[in-house]
């Protein structure tokens, strides 16, 4: 019964085609987002050089874990209030905001006394127009309160335009390494330019709150606000901490090398969790229902199953054409990198369905931080052990193990879960995966072109998709 009305409920919380809507507008500007992406990387990472972009990842890196200090978790606890609350909620803002700001005051301090340790001037310099700048440009950020407010169109159309305005900036500033000072401006641009779109978004939308501190509701707000930025710095510490560890043991021009594999492995793994992000909302609705979540679990990971597995197979059969072709032949040296790194298509997507989607999105967030935090301690240990053994290589088997420590805990924190995987899925992709190896490799006889050379494989995978499902399917 109570699995029947939950059904019912998911059929009424949003009407068929306004989520839809939702889909197509999400799904699109994730999508348009990794285009852009995906063309402004090869444009950097040819003309920074090896050397500049490791120290432009550096720098993205540090900050990353600086503006976990500037917010703990209060926008995650902001947007959680105002899409329960709504206008009620709105009376937090300023509160918000004054402890933001506070907490931003800290991270401004420790980047300081970083940057006291900097010995190169250039990435001294770069550091500190970033950080400071992001600490403040992320304070005023309103694209959260958005998503709350369930304006998604609106959310989609400014990170679109935030990303063709840096772009844009990128393309007409950065000619070589000379130019890495442009990076950070081209980034705080957009960003505030889209900050100050979407709180004029709001305001048209009818948000109006007084400029009122609340010192009593301080504790309310930063309590829960600190669990999250705990799981976020969990994160943080098995995505990042290779990037410092890099740099710390090997240097600037492997950790150049290593950056680009994983911004390379990051880009793909974008296009495979877009259905993760528009599916949050309706696994949090069916927290109640175990076949509900069950059938919602079994889509999401046939549709990663059927995306990553060919994706990783042929990642490692074709990193020799497509490191040259994407990133130049200065880095030569990620081929046999990306071949140790391509299973992170599998693992990360795992992770993030499993802990930052179900979890998430089931309200069990114990069970979240134990999954992250797992992925952290694991991360940090293999990076420390493996980078010093066996150089970048050890470092790139520590990026995919991570993910994989952390989607291990979060499948096994879900119960409802266990047993439930008899998938046909899971044996068909890497079955036609295997048969588009083979076409990859007598295409690679005839032609070194890369483009022919993946269309081959991805039109033999297709095809044996097709052909197990239609066996499938007359046999039952």
């Amino acid at each position: 019964m109570r699995e029947a009305l939950v059904k019912e409920a998911l059929k009424r919380s949003i009407p068929g085609w306004r989520y839809g809507g939702y889909v197509f507008s999400v799904a699109g500007a994730r999508t348009a987002g990794i285009l852009i992406s995906s063309l402004t990387f090869p444009y950097l990472v040819r003309r920074l050089g090896v050397e500049a972009y490791g120290q432009w990842s550096y720098v993205v890196a540090l900050c990353a874990f600086l503006n976990v200090v500037a917010d703990p978790g209060m926008n995650v606890f902001l947007m959680q209030q105002v899409a329960a609350r709504k206008q009620a909620a709105f009376e937090s803002i300023p509160d918000v905001l004054f402890l933001r700001f506070l907490s931003s005051l800290l991270a401004a301090i420790a980047l300081l006394a970083i940057l006291s340790h900097e010995a190169r001037a250039n990435v001294r310099q770069v550091l500190l127009l970033y950080g400071i700048g992001i600490l403040f440009t992320n304070l005023t950020a309103a694209d959260h309160l958005l998503g709350a407010l369930e304006l998604f169109h609106a959310r989609s159309l400014l990170t679109v335009m935030q990303q063709l305005v840096y772009a844009l900036m990128v393309f007409l500033t950065v000619r070589s390494a000379s130019d890495l000072f442009w990076l950070p401006i081209s980034l705080l641009s957009s960003a505030a330019a889209s900050s100050l779109g979407a709180w004029i978004v709001l305001w048209r939308s009818g948000v109006r709150f007084r400029a009122r501190l609340r010192p009593r509701c301080w504790g309310q707000i930063l309590v829960p606000s600190l669990h999250y930025s705990t799981s976020t710095l969990m994160s943080n510490i098995y995505h990042r901490t290779g990037h410092l560890l890099v740099r710390w043991f090997l240097g600037d021009f492997a950790l150049g090398i290593y950056a680009a594999a994983v911004r390379f492995v990051e880009l793909l793994r974008g296009f495979l969790i877009i259905i993760l992000q528009v599916l949050m909302p309706r696994i949090a609705a069916a927290a109640e229902s175990a076949a509900e979540l069950r059938r919602l679990a079994r889509y999401a990971t046939s549709v990663i199953a059927i995306f990553s597995v060919p994706l990783t197979v042929g990642l490692i059969g074709t990193a020799h054409l497509l490191v040259p072709w994407v990133m130049g032949t200065k880095y030569l040296a990620d081929v046999p990198l990306l071949q140790w790194m391509a299973p992170y298509l599998i693992t990360a997507p795992a992770a993030s369905l499993f802990s930052g989607t179900i979890l998430f999105a089931m309200g069990r967030h114990r069970a979240y931080l134990a999954s992250t935090a797992g992925g952290a301690l694991a991360g940090a240990f293999l990076y420390l052990t493996l980078i010093p053994m066996f150089g970048l290589r050890g470092a790139a088997l520590a990026f995919v193990m991570a993910e994989l420590v952390v989607a291990a805990i979060a499948l096994a924190k879900i119960p409802e879960l266990h047993g439930s995987w008899k998938n046909a899925v899971l044996w068909i992709s890497p079955a036609s995966a295997l048969l588009m190896v083979f076409a990859i490799r007598v295409a690679n006889t005839y032609t070194s072109q890369a483009t022919v050379v993946v269309f081959v494989g991805a039109c033999v995978y297709m095809a044996s998709c097709g052909w197990f499902v239609r066996r499938l399917f007359f046999e039952h």
